[in-house]
């Protein structure tokens, strides 16, 4: 997700206080939708937490890794390619972490059964397509063009222009042959098929960042980018809403998987998003809160990881869509400190591990 870590010197606040409040957002809306009872989505709480968890949250994620994938990134295209493939492979060991394992723990000791899990198996846990495999394939193809259409930010645009608009057309398009659809899920699954982040249209963010990442990498860039973004936000902005409206139900689809006028409105947002981002870390001193989200923004996977595998098998002692509103708050401030403090915790023992075995080799 963080696809690539610059160094200090080239490490923009704005970036890292717009990724840290994303992981602070996903958490809260991954414990709304997974703890809390229906009704609590519809309160005026749940309804803000599911704002704060679309538009800033995934999408940010997703563009940045764009960015990143231009800018500073002295990556061979190999060592790419292997970075996308780890990216892959850890997705699924998330899936089962987090989901095919507790299922099948909760069915053995018949916590649940599996009329209660309403169609849902250990297997269908494993093969849900969630954001790591998307990024992963958003990834390599982000470097076949960079390699193969070097330094073409519009002709980027352009295709992702393409793939907002053309997604719905070929949306859970079946061939009838189970293993061939089960690939294309990767491509234009629907969330209910198991696909949470199919590349159409999720494809159009890295895209679109990638070309903000070419201009970020122009000398002197940062002194008048971000103030321009803000401006050709606003109008995307307002584009995306004025398409968006012409047919809501079409181009708002699904959180999940946007029509063409949602993509062009969230394109626009996360422009404005990270203008403002940068805005506030330049003009507020720094102070713990961005200390905080500046390092969850440096190890964001490990976190994501974390949160997903304390859900899933919390899960276990919550129960599924159970819990009251003040429970529902109470759960969300634990899984936030208990994710920061294992986070820690696992970085404080990997890097343990690793100056034992360095003594050990000198």
């Amino acid at each position: 997700m963080s696809s690539h870590s610059p160094s200090p010197t080239q490490r923009i606040a704005g970036f890292d206080l717009a990724r840290g409040l994303a992981v602070f957002f996903m958490i809260l809306i991954h414990v709304l939708h997974f703890y809390a009872i229906k009704p609590v989505w519809v309160t005026n709480f749940g309804t803000i937490i599911e704002y704060l968890g679309e538009w800033p949250a995934a999408p940010v994620f997703i563009f940045i890794m764009g960015v990143f994938l231009i800018y500073g990134n002295k990556q061979t295209f190999s060592q790419g390619m292997k970075r996308a493939f780890m990216l892959f492979a850890l997705g699924y060991l998330l899936n089962f972490a987090r989901g095919t394992a507790p299922m099948w723990l909760s069915l053995e000791m018949e916590l649940v059964t599996l009329e209660q899990l309403g169609g849902y198996t250990p297997m269908t846990e494993f093969l849900v397509i969630d954001i790591f495999q998307y990024a992963a394939l958003a990834y390599a193809i982000g470097l076949v063009l960079k390699h193969t259409l070097p330094n073409q930010p519009w002709l980027w645009i352009a295709l992702a222009t393409i793939i907002a608009f053309a997604s719905p057309y070929v949306w859970d398009f079946e061939t009838g042959m189970p293993v061939v659809d089960e690939l294309t899920k990767f491509l234009w699954g629907h969330y209910h098929y198991g696909t949470a982040f199919p590349l159409f249209p999720w494809l159009a963010y890295p895209l679109v960042g990638m070309a903000f990442g070419h201009w970020l990498s122009k000398p002197d860039a940062q002194s008048n980018l971000f103030g321009r973004s803000f401006v050709i936000g606003c109008a995307v902005l307002l584009t995306g809403v004025t398409i968006t409206i012409s047919n809501y139900d079409y181009h708002i689809a699904h959180p999940l998987r946007t029509g063409p006028g949602s993509v062009v409105m969230i394109t626009g947002f996360v422009l404005i998003w990270l203008s403002v981002c940068r805005y506030i870390t330049l003009h507020v001193p720094n102070n713990p809160i961005f200390n905080l989200l500046y390092f969850w923004s440096k190890h964001v996977t490990t976190i994501y990881v974390v949160q997903w595998i304390l859900i899933g098998w919390g899960l276990m002692l919550v129960g599924s869509q159970q819990l009251n509103l003040s429970q529902t708050i109470a759960s969300m401030i634990t899984l936030v400190v208990l994710s920061d403090l294992v986070t820690r915790a696992w970085l404080k023992a990997k890097n343990f591990q690793f100056n034992r075995n360095t003594v050990i080799t000198q």
